[in-house]
């Protein structure tokens, strides 16, 4: 099975508009999976926000 692309380190924050950062780490030997939890916070307002790997699409879109 293909290695999944690494997740986003930055995402917009729903709740202030401002940059969120992933916080959640894995093992260079054991990266995130579809499935796996992502943490995120957000540097203006400190949400945390919870995420799961999206899946990898398959087929000539991909």
């Amino acid at each position: 099975m293909p290695r999944p692309p690494a997740p986003d380190t930055t995402i917009t924050c729903v709740d202030c508009g401002g940059v969120a950062h992933l916080i959640t780490t894995w093992p260079e030997d054991d990266p995130p999976w579809p499935g796996d939890l992502l943490t995120y916070r957000c540097a203006d307002c400190w949400d945390r926000w919870d995420t799961i790997m999206p899946e990898v699409p398959e087929g000539p879109e991909a």
